[in-house]
Parts: structure tokens; C-alpha cells; sequence
């Protein structure tokens, strides 16, 4: 199991308990688009931008990443080195 588990399941458990108070009746939707947008920007991050290989990565289809890009506002990521991807 990864290290990061547990750091991830206390995270988790904190956001839970303040979307409880925020938005009771949709905490999983809140907490799945906040993991989700935070996964996108991150694979496009280390792929440089590159939606393709962003896409492959995530085991999904680069049309469906675009997708959900534009609907979870994710921005064009900038590559390891800082110049825009475009």
C-alpha cells in the first residue's frame, strides 16, 4: 500500500466533515469533482500539457478528458519547465 494512503484517508475524512456542514445531500458529488479537477491538473502537469498522453494515463479517452476539463474549469497546464502548454 502506498504512503500516501493514510494521508489521503485523513484528508478525505476532514472534507467530508466540512461538506457535511456545506453542502449536506452532496457531499460524494463535492468530494468526487474536488479529487477529480485536483487528478486532471495534475496528469496534464506531468505530461507537459499533453491531453493524449494525459488521457491514456487516466484510462480514459482524450474527447472525455477535454470534457470534463472544460466542466471542471481546469485550466491549460503549465509544463515542468513553466512555458504554457498548449
Amino acid at each position: 500500500m502506498s504512503p500516501f494512503v493514510g494521508e489521503l484517508e485523513r484528508a478525505v475524512v476532514a472534507m467530508a466533515g466540512d461538506l457535511v456542514q456545506r453542502a449536506p445531500g452532496r457531499v460524494h458529488q463535492e468530494a468526487a469533482t474536488v479529487f477529480e479537477r485536483a487528478l486532471i491538473q495534475h496528469v496534464l502537469l506531468v505530461t507537459g500539457g499533453n491531453q493524449l498522453r494525459a488521457a491514456r494515463l487516466l484510462g480514459m479517452n482524450r474527447n472525455t478528458l477535454r470534457k470534463r476539463a472544460r466542466q471542471l474549469d481546469v485550466r491549460p497546464a503549465a509544463s515542468p519547465t513553466g512555458a504554457a502548454a498548449s
